[in-house]
C-alpha cells in the first residue's frame, strides 16, 4: 500500500531530455514525510524510513547526476549543471535527514533522562541502557560532512555516534556528572559532618554508589569519618531511610560510637549498627521467635577447653579411639618440614629450635627422622642411648668425637640416620663431598671394629616407609621388638603434656572448623587441598565425635555460641525466613572480614533488588588470619561480591611523611598489597624513624637501654606527650609503672601490636625485634592442623607479620624508636638497613659491637652473626656464631681489635668501621697468609712441615687491600 505523504515542501524537476537517459526519475517531489517520485511507470511514494540510504551524487563530472535508492530501485536525477544537481540534492539530504534527527533528539533525550533519574547509575541497572544504546547502532544515520546539516544537528549525530560505539563513555561521564554536582550540593554537609571537613576523596567516596564499593583506607586516613559521612550523605540526600541503613563493625565499642555519633551530632535515629555476632543473634531470635543465651563455653576459652579435655580424655578410654589416637601420634607428633627445603642451615637449626622438636623421652633431636626412629625403639620397648660416644683409632685431630645417632645397648647395635636423598645428595647448605667423605668414614670405623651399623636415609622418610624399612633391618639384625601396651604410651605421651597440647589444638580446631561451616563435600576438598591430608584427615576423624558432643551440650542447655549466631544467621536469610530490611549495608574493618561473616554479607545484599554494599578497610593492616580474617577478600573483592567500585582514601593525618616513607615502601615489598600513594598531611625533613642498637641479653640490659631511650626521648617531647611500647608478644613489654614515676612528664601505655590496631600515640617504641619464634617475624610455624583449617597462607614470605610491622610504625604520629639486639637483629630491621630506608641510626650511641654485628653473618649457617666470646678455661677470645650450640662455628678475630671479620676477594678484613685489619686468606687451603721473619715471605697458617695435608704455599708480597672510606 501506498504511504500517505504530508506537507509537500519542493519539486525537483529535471530537463524534459533526461527522460531517455538510464533509470531516469521524470520529476520528484519532496515531503515532510517522505518523497514522490514520477516514472515511466507512473507515481511511486515512500516514506524516509523506507529510503535506507541518504541521496547520493554521482562523481562522474560530465553527468550532473543524483540518484535515490528506493525499495524498489534505484531513480537517477539529472541535470543541466553541477550547480543545479548539488542544489537538488542538498535539499533531498536534507530532508532525508530531518525526520531523523527528530527521532535522534528524543532518543538522546530519553536516554539521559533515564541517566539522570538514576542518579549514581549502578552496573546492575546499566545493562538495560548499554542493551538500548547498541540496539540503535544499525539504525545510526551517517555523519555527513560538515556545512550539509545545521552544527546542532550535526553535533546531535556525532553524540549518537559516540553514544551506540563507546556506550561506557556514557556511563563513566553520567557518574562523574553525578558525583561533581553532590559535591556542589552537599558541600555544607561534608564541611560540618565530622570536627574538621571532609577531604575530597572522603566526600566521593561517600556519593559513589555502585552495586558495591569498596574504600581503601591507609592508616590515620579517617575511615570511621567517611563512614559517618557516607551514612549522613544517604540519609540527607533521601536515598535512603535510617532503618535501611545497616554497619557492621568488628567491636562492639565500635558499633556504639559509631551509633552516638550519629544521633548525637547529626540527629539521625533508627540506624542498625552491630558486631556481627550481635547482629547474627538478632536475626536468629527474630527467625526461631526467642529468646537466645549465649553458652559459657562461648565466652570463656578454660571453660571451652576444659569441655574439650574432658570429652577427649572420655573417648581415650574407647579401645577403637585410642588405637586411632597412637596412631596419629605415631606419624604426626611434630609438625615436619624436608630439611631439603631449608635455605640455609641457620634456618633450619632455628626451626628444630622454634618448634623445640623431641622425642617421647623429651630428648632435643638434631632432625625428623632421628625423632621419628627414637620413637619407634621406645614405643617397641628397645633401649637405647641417643648421640652415644664410640671411641675409635681412626678418630683424628681435626674430627669430631664420633657419635652415631642410635646405640642399642642390649644388642651392642648402632643405628645412623644419613641426610642424603636417592642420588646421594644432600640438603643445599650442606658441603656435600665433606659429608659423603664422613659417611664413608663412619662405614669404615664400624667395617674395621666389626660393630653392627643399621642405616637409614633421609629419602625413606619422605618416602614414608622409614619405619618399615627401620624395622626389617632390625628385625634382620636379631633384635628383638618387645611393643609396650597403648596405655603404657598414652601415660607416656601424657607425662610429657603431649595430650594436653593436642586437646588445645583440638579446641582451636573445633572452633576454625564451626567457624568454617562446611559441608561434607567442602570438607572433603579442604582435606584433600591440605599441606598433609592425611594428617588432616586423621585429625578430623579424631575431631568429629568431640564436635558431636558440644553441639549436645549446646543443645541441652539451649544456648549458642558466636559460630551458631553467625551460621543459622546465615541459613535463615538464605532460606527466606529473616527478610533483610537493609537496602544499604556498610561494613567498618572489612580486611579483618572471615568467610562466615563474608557469606552474611552477601546473603544480607541479595535479600534487597536494590541493595548497596560499602565496605572500609586497608589491605596492609589485614594482621587477623588466626581468627578466620581472610585478605583475599579485600584482594579480590571484585571477584567475590561483584561489580565494584573501589575509593582511595589518599591523605593520612597520623604519621608524617619520613614514617609513612618506611612503612609505605615496606608494607608495598609484597606484590600482592594492593599499591597505595598515602600522603602525609604532616610533612618531615629528616628521618623520624630512629635504630636504637643495644644488647638485650639479659633484664639488666633489657633495662638499661629502655631507660636510656627514654630519658632521650623526655628531652626533646613536649610535656604530656604520649609513648606508646608496642612489642609482638606482650612479654616483650615493660612495667609502666617504674617508668613513669621515673618520667613524670610523659604518658605511658603498652600493648601487643595485634591490640594497638586503631589507636596511636605521639611517640611509638617498638620492642621485641629479634629473629625467632618470638621475635618479629615470629618464627612459629602452625600446627598444620590449624594451618589446614585457617585461610590460605599468601605465598610471600611473612605476609602478615610484615603487615604487622607496618601497624606497628604507623602508631605513631611524630617518631618510631626501633630497639634492636644487632646480635639477634630482626630480618625487618635488616632489610630496612640494607634497603637503604631513611633511618636515623645515630640519635642514640651504639657499640662497635652493636654497629659491627649485621656485617658479620656466620659463614656456616649463614643466619647467625659473628660475636665475640672468651673461652672459660683460657680467657683467650675468639669468635663464634650466636646460634651456639646448634651452629658451632668458630674463628679467630682481627688481630688488631677483635673484631669478627668478613671475607672480601682473598682477603678477611675487619667490620669494625674505624679499624683496617686484615688477613689474607691461602688460594690453595683457606688458611690465613702468616709474614715468616725467617723466611722473609709470607706462609700458610696451615703448614705443618712434613705431615700430612700441611700447605706449603708461600707468597713473597702480598698488597694490602684498600683502605675504608675516611680511615
Amino acid at each position: 500500500m501506498m504511504p500517505v505523504l504530508v506537507q509537500k515542501l519542493t519539486d525537483i524537476n529535471p530537463p524534459w531530455w533526461a527522460r531517455w537517459l538510464p533509470s531516469a526519475a521524470y520529476a520528484l517531489g519532496i515531503f515532510s514525510s517522505g518523497i514522490q517520485i514520477r516514472t515511466p511507470k507512473g507515481i511511486e511514494s515512500f516514506d524516509w524510513a523506507a529510503i535506507g540510504q541518504p541521496p547520493k551524487r554521482a562523481p562522474i563530472v560530465f553527468l550532473h547526476m543524483a540518484y535515490v535508492t528506493t525499495p524498489r530501485g534505484t531513480w537517477r536525477l539529472y541535470f543541466r549543471t553541477t550547480k543545479q544537481r548539488d542544489a537538488a540534492w542538498l535539499e533531498l539530504v536534507r530532508s532525508w535527514y530531518i525526520p531523523r534527527i527528530i527521532e535522534t533528539k528524543a532518543r538522546l533525550e530519553m536516554f539521559e533522562q533515564g541517566l539522570k533519574e538514576e542518579r549514581y547509575l549502578r552496573t546492575s541497572k546499566w545493562e538495560p541502557y548499554r542493551q538500548q544504546a547498541l540496539s540503535w547502532a544499525s539504525t545510526c544515520p551517517p555523519i555527513p560532512p560538515e556545512g550539509i546539516l545545521t552544527p546542532e544537528h550535526h553535533r546531535l549525530l556525532v553524540k549518537m555516534k559516540r553514544l551506540v560505539q563507546l556506550p561506557e563513555d556514557w556511563l563513566t561521564n553520567s557518574r562523574a556528572s553525578y558525583v561533581d554536582q553532590a559535591l556542589v550540593d552537599y558541600h555544607d554537609l561534608f564541611e560540618t559532618v565530622e570536627s574538621q571537613p571532609l577531604t575530597t576523596d572522603q566526600r566521593k567516596a561517600c556519593i559513589i554508589d555502585e552495586d558495591n564499593n569498596l574504600i581503601l583506607a591507609g592508616a590515620g586516613t579517617g575511615k570511621t569519618s567517611t563512614v559517618i559521612g557516607r551514612v549522613a550523605f544517604l540519609v540527607k540526600s533521601g536515598q535512603a531511610k535510617p532503618e535501611e541503613i545497616l554497619i557492621l563493625a568488628y567491636g562492639n565499642k565500635a558499633a556504639i560510637e559509631l551509633r552516638e555519633r550519629l544521633e548525637s551530632k547529626l540527629g539521625i535515629q533508627g540506624i542498625t549498627a552491630e558486631t556481627f555476632h550481635r547482629l547474627g543473634r538478632c536475626i536468629v531470635k527474630k527467625a526461631e521467635n526467642k529468646s537466645i543465651d549465649i553458652s559459657t563455653m562461648a565466652t570463656d576459652k578454660k571453660a571451652k577447653a576444659k569441655f574439650v579435655n574432658t570429652a577427649f580424655e572420655a573417648k581415650q578410654r574407647e579401645p577403637e579411639y585410642r588405637e586411632l589416637l597412637l596412631s596419629y601420634f605415631e606419624q604426626w607428633l611434630h609438625p615436619v618440614r624436608n630439611p631439603f627445603e631449608f635455605q640455609t642451615l641457620g634456618d633450619y637449626y632455628r626451626f628444630l629450635e622454634d618448634n623445640d622438636i623431641r622425642t617421647l623421652k623429651g630428648e632435643a633431636v638434631k632432625g625428623f627422622g632421628e625423632c621419628d626412629i627414637a620413637n619407634f625403639l621406645f614405643k617397641n620397648g628397645i633401649e637405647y642411648q641417643y648421640e652415644a660416644t664410640l671411641k675409635t683409632p681412626l678418630q683424628s685431630p681435626d674430627r669430631a668425637t664420633y657419635r652415631p645417632d642410635f646405640f642399642l645397648p642390649e644388642f651392642g647395635i648402632y643405628i645412623e640416620h644419613f641426610g642424603t636423598d636417592r642420588q646421594g645428595n644432600t640438603a643445599p647448605y650442606i658441603d656435600q663431598a665433606k659429608y659423603q667423605a664422613d659417611m664413608a668414614w663412619k662405614r669404615q670405623v664400624h667395617a674395621e671394629r666389626g660393630i653392627p651399623l643399621i642405616e637409614t636415609f633421609h629419602y625413606e622418610k619422605q618416602e614414608g616407609v622409614l619405619l618399615k624399612v627401620l624395622k626389617q633391618r632390625l628385625t634382620s639384625a636379631g633384635v628383638v621388638l618387645n611393643p609396650l601396651p597403648p596405655e603404657a604410651i598414652l601415660e607416656t605421651l601424657r607425662e610429657f603434656g603431649v595430650i594436653s597440647k593436642f586437646s588445645l589444638i583440638l579446641t582451636d580446631m573445633l572452633g576454625l572448623l564451626r567457624a568454617a561451616n562446611l559441608s561434607d563435600q567442602q570438607q572433603a576438598e579442604l582435606i584433600a587441598g591440605s599441606a598433609d591430608p592425611g594428617q588432616v584427615g586423621a585429625a578430623i576423624t579424631l575431631l568429629a565425635p568431640i564436635v558431636d558432643a558440644y553441639v549436645d551440650a549446646l543443645q541441652a542447655e539451649e544456648k549458642m555460641d558466636f559460630d551458631d549466631m553467625i551460621n543459622k544467621a546465615n541459613q535463615y536469610v538464605l532460606d527466606g525466613t529473616f527478610k533483610s530490611p537493609w537496602k544499604y549495608i556498610v561494613v567498618d574493618e572489612f580486611q579483618d572480614i572471615a568467610k562466615s561473616r563474608a557469606d552474611l554479607v552477601q546473603a544480607l545484599r541479595r535479600g534487597q533488588d536494590d541493595g548497596s554494599l560499602f565496605c572500609v578497610g586497608d589491605d596492609w593492616q589485614s594482621i587477623f588470619r588466626f581468627t578466620g580474617s581472610d585478605i583475599s577478600f579485600t584482594a579480590d573483592f571484585k571477584k567475590i561480591f561483584g561489580p565494584t567500585e573501589s575509593s582511595e582514601l589518599r591523605k593520612t593525618f597520623r604519621f608524617n611523611s619520613k614514617i609513612g616513607a618506611v612503612a609505605s615502601r615496606f608494607v608495598m615489598q609484597n606484590p600482592r598489597q594492593i599499591v597505595k600513594d598515602i600522603q602525609s598531611h604532616t610533612v618531615a625533613d629528616t628521618p623520624t624513624v630512629s635504630l636504637v642498637r643495644a644488647s638485650m641479653a639479659d633484664d639488666k640490659a633489657i633495662d638499661e637501654v629502655l631507660e636510656r631511650t627514654v630519658a632521650h626521648l623526655s628531652t626533646i617531647a613536649k610535656p604530656g606527650s604520649s609513648v606508646y611500647f608496642l612489642a609482638r608478644f606482650k612479654h616483650n613489654l615493660p612495667d609502666l609503672d617504674p617508668v613513669s614515676r621515673r618520667f613524670p612528664n610523659l604518658v605511658f601505655k603498652k600493648d601487643s601490636i595485634h591490640s594497638s590496631k586503631g589507636k596511636e600515640a605521639d611517640y611509638v617504641i617498638i620492642l621485641g625485634l629479634s629473629k625467632g619464634k618470638y621475635g618479629l617475624p615470629s618464627e612459629i610455624v602452625n600446627h598444620p592442623l590449624i594451618e589446614a583449617l585457617q585461610p590460605k597462607a599468601e605465598a610471600y614470605p611473612h605476609a602478615e607479620e610484615r603487615r604487622l610491622f607496618y601497624v606497628a610504625l604507623t602508631r605513631a604520629r611524630h617518631r618510631v624508636y626501633l630497639v634492636c639486639d644487632m646480635m639477634r637483629c630482626s630480618p625487618f630491621v635488616r632489610e630496612l638497613i640494607q634497603g637503604d630506608y631513611p633511618l636515623e641510626l645515630e640519635e642514640l650511641a651504639a657499640s662497635p659491637e652493636q654497629v659491627n654485628a649485621i656485617l658479620a653473618n656466620c659463614p656456616v649457617c649463614t643466619q647467625g652473626s659473628l660475636v665475640n666470646r672468651v673461652n672459660r678455661t683460657t680467657r683467650a677470645p675468639f669468635i663464634a656464631c650466636s646460634n651456639w650450640p646448634r651452629c658451632t662455628h668458630i674463628e679467630s678475630g682481627c688481630r688488631r681489635c677483635n673484631a669478627p671479620m668478613t671475607r672480601s676477594g682473598r682477603y678477611r678484613v675487619c667490620v669494625s668501621p674505624s679499624c683496617n685489619g686484615w688477613v689474607a686468606v691461602c688460594p690453595r687451603s683457606g688458611g690465613s697468609m702468616v709474614f715468616r721473619d725467617k723466611a722473609k715471605s709470607w706462609g700458610c697458617s696451615d703448614y705443618r712441615g712434613l705431615d700430612e695435608g700441611s700447605c706449603r704455599h708461600m707468597e713473597r708480597n702480598i698488597q694490602a687491600p684498600p683502605k675504608k672510606p675516611g680511615t
